[in-house]
């Protein structure tokens, strides 16, 4: 009887399993983690951005809201295809200003858990999705 030498179909097969299994596995987690780092980036953004309005408040006694324009600012680093940041300037005392980050669709970002991010002019940040807050995102 010979032995067989090298690779036999059946081998090929199982390794492709097995790697399949580790694939459905751990992808899923990868998303998340990249979900979660594009989240701290446009936090750091928006932090960026209100330190920015305070320090033109703190030199001219106004807030210079025109930072931000068509959802980014020019100096933020978040994708606009993953959060469209804005300004809400209607409210009053703590919330006279909120900045809010919106995820997009187009990168899936809005299967992050935390939803939109909202900073307002306390320095409270807050996260809701589907209307509800969300704890742990900030």
């Amino acid at each position: 009887m010979k032995h067989q030498k090298g690779v036999t179909l059946i081998d090929i097969i199982i390794t492709v399993a097995i790697l399949g299994i580790i694939a459905a596995i751990a992808y899923p987690s990868y998303q998340v983690h990249v979900l979660k780092g594009h989240r701290s980036q446009v936090i750091a953004d928006l932090i960026k951005v209100q330190l920015t309005l305070e320090d033109n408040y703190t030199q001219t006694g106004s807030y210079n809201y025109s930072i931000i324009t068509a959802n980014s600012c020019a100096f933020c680093e978040t994708d606009t295809a993953r959060y469209y940041i804005s300004v809400d300037v209607t409210g009053t005392g703590m919330n006279y200003y909120k900045l809010i980050a919106t995820p997009q669709a187009i990168m899936g970002q809005t299967d992050d858990k935390c939803g939109i991010l909202t900073l307002n002019a306390a320095g409270v940040g807050i996260a809701t999705k589907g209307g509800k807050d969300i704890e742990g995102c900030w």
